[in-house]
C-alpha cells in the first residue's frame, strides 16, 4: 500500500538559509519549493557547526523526525582558531554519526560550504588557504556520506561573483542558484524514497 503521508523536510543552517527563506517569501514562492513535501526552514544568523546537535534536539522535542534533513552549516566554523581541517572534519564526522543515530530513518543531505570573500575568524590577509580548506572539507564530507548512501548538495555553479557586497551572503542571483540546487537535490531524494 502506498504511503500518502506528506514527506517532512527540515533545512537547518546559518544566515544563508535564513536569507534564502526570506528570498522565497519576498518572491512569493512556495515555501515547499513546489515539491510534494512539507519543509521546515530553520536558519539563524551566525549559527556555528557546533550548534547543529542542540538545534536538532530542540526541533525533535517539538516535532516528529523529518524524512529528509538538509544541513547547511560549517562556513562560520571553518576558521576557528586552534583547529586544523582534520580536527574539524573529525568533529563533523562525529556529529553526523550522532545525527544518524538521533534520526535513524532520516535521509541526510549535506549542503556544501559556499565560497566567501570574508570568513569569520580569518586571520590571514588572503582567503586562499581558507578556500583550500573549504574545498577539502566539502570533498571529505561528501566521501564520508557516500559511504553511508547519503548525498551532498554541491554548488559548483555558485562562485564569488554570486555574493552580495558583504562578501559572505548571496546576491539575488546567488539565492536563485542555491534554491535551484536544493530543490533539485530534494526532488531526486524524494523520488528515491518512493
Amino acid at each position: 500500500m502506498a504511503d500518502d503521508r506528506v514527506t517532512r523536510v527540515w533545512i537547518v543552517g546559518s544566515s544563508i538559509i535564513r536569507r534564502l527563506y526570506a528570498h522565497i517569501r519576498e518572491q512569493g514562492l512556495d515555501r515547499n519549493l513546489g515539491l510534494r513535501c512539507s519543509i521546515t526552514w530553520e536558519g539563524r544568523g551566525g549559527r556555528l557547526w557546533e550548534q547543529l546537535l542542540p538545534v536538532l534536539r530542540s526541533l525533535r522535542a517539538k516535532a516528529s523526525a523529518p524524512d529528509i534533513l538538509v544541513i547547511h552549516l560549517g562556513g562560520n566554523s571553518l576558521c576557528r582558531e586552534g583547529r586544523s581541517r582534520l580536527d574539524f572534519f573529525q568533529e563533523m564526522k562525529t556529529d553526523l554519526a550522532e545525527v544518524l543515530r538521533l534520526l535513524p530513518r532520516t535521509r541526510l543531505l549535506f549542503s556544501s560550504i559556499l565560497p566567501r570573500l570574508n570568513w569569520r575568524g580569518q586571520t590571514a590577509r588572503s582567503a586562499y588557504g581558507v578556500e583550500r580548506r573549504r574545498r577539502w572539507l566539502n570533498r571529505a564530507v561528501a566521501g564520508f556520506l557516500a559511504e553511508r548512501q547519503m548525498r551532498c548538495v554541491r554548488h559548483s555553479n555558485i562562485d564569488l561573483s554570486h555574493l552580495s557586497r558583504d562578501g559572505v551572503h548571496l546576491s539575488t542571483e546567488g539565492n536563485e542558484l542555491l534554491l535551484s540546487n536544493l530543490r533539485e537535490a530534494l526532488q531526486v531524494t524524494l523520488e528515491v524514497r518512493r
